[in-house]
């Protein structure tokens, strides 16, 4: 009888080490589909943010326009190199928290850079910012906004399912952080 007893409950412990390491796994897999969301989320606000520099350089301002001081123009540009440099500092450090702050800080201030390029008063030559600009960057506005709403709902999904018990209690021996929100 003293034998059956032993025998099964070394047969319990090794069905509950067995149960606890098919949970570890499985929550591993469930956080690592969330952060591969979240970073693909990303890639989509980084693929929309492009668009801005791509309209600039059609319009025929460049980075050699820098050196030429093109008055309102010209913090329009620097907002778009602050932009790209947050937006690989993002990718490079699989968007910590920290990065994704001065992304989104870098988008918060182009567009109020561009909200004070279009209401400079017109001259002699017409409006500072062509009609067609202002319609193509709205557009590009509103996808980058819908990407970067998209990346913070995935973001405090991922932030909740870390918080969650009993989830919480080895999230970080796992490796896995809060993540950041544009």
């Amino acid at each position: 009888m003293f034998s059956f007893v032993t025998m099964s409950s070394s047969l319990i412990w090794w069905l509950l080490l067995a149960l606890i390491v098919f949970w570890g796994v499985g929550l591993y897999n469930r956080l690592m589909r969330m952060r591969s969301r979240a970073l693909g989320a990303l890639g989509s606000v980084d693929k929309h943010a492009q668009h801005f520099s791509e309209l600039v350089r059609e319009l025929g301002l460049g980075a050699d326009a820098m050196s030429q001081s093109l008055g309102p123009w010209a913090a329009l540009l620097a907002d778009l190199q602050d932009l790209d440099l947050a937006l690989k500092q993002a990718k490079a450090l699989s968007a910590d928290a920290q990065s994704l702050r001065k992304l989104g800080q870098a988008l918060d201030a182009l567009q109020a850079t561009w909200h004070t390029l279009r209401v400079v008063p017109a001259d002699l030559a017409g409006p500072v910012v062509p009609a067609a600009m202002e319609v193509r960057w709205d557009a590009i506005a509103q996808r980058v906004a819908s990407a970067r709403d998209g990346f913070n709902q995935i973001a405090l999904k991922f932030n909740e399912a870390l918080a969650q018990f009993p989830a919480s209690m080895v999230v970080g021996i796992m490796g896995f952080r809060p993540s950041g929100l544009l």
